[in-house]
């Protein structure tokens, strides 16, 4: 019996990797909408895939919905606080909606690990907030 279970476990998160890679391919193919269906099969499959969490949130501020995109990073954050490549999204999407308090934070944070261009850039526009 635990056998069986183990087995449906794992088959349960290779739909999950099967559904990621059907929606990287509708990303790569421009179908935003598309993508975000599989990176949410992949995300029901398995609730702590943090790239499903990252790439539904690009595909969404692709079709400029940056509230879901920022929901989306801030899950994926929840789970891998220090992840560069999301802080940076997510600050560049709190600078789309004019949240710049929000997007500088973001922005020192990628600058404390080791990125500083979103913190050079809000600064050049002059619209980097100091905490």
């Amino acid at each position: 019996m635990k056998i069986i279970y183990f087995m449906l476990i794992l088959s349960f998160f290779a739909f999950g990797d099967n559904y990621l890679k059907q929606g990287d391919n509708e990303y790569s193919n421009g179908n935003f909408d598309k993508a975000i269906e599989f990176y949410t099969k992949t995300i029901s499959a398995n609730p702590k895939n943090i790239k499903a969490y990252n790439s539904r949130g690009v595909s969404y501020y692709e079709l400029k919905n940056y509230a879901s995109a920022i929901s989306d990073y801030t899950k994926a954050l929840s789970l891998q606080p220090n992840n560069l490549g999301t802080i940076i999204n997510r600050g560049v999407s709190y600078s789309r909606l004019g949240d710049y308090e929000n997007a500088s934070k973001d922005a020192k944070r990628a600058c404390e690990l080791g990125d500083c261009e979103l913190l050079n850039m809000l600064k050049q526009s002059s619209i980097y907030i100091e905490h």
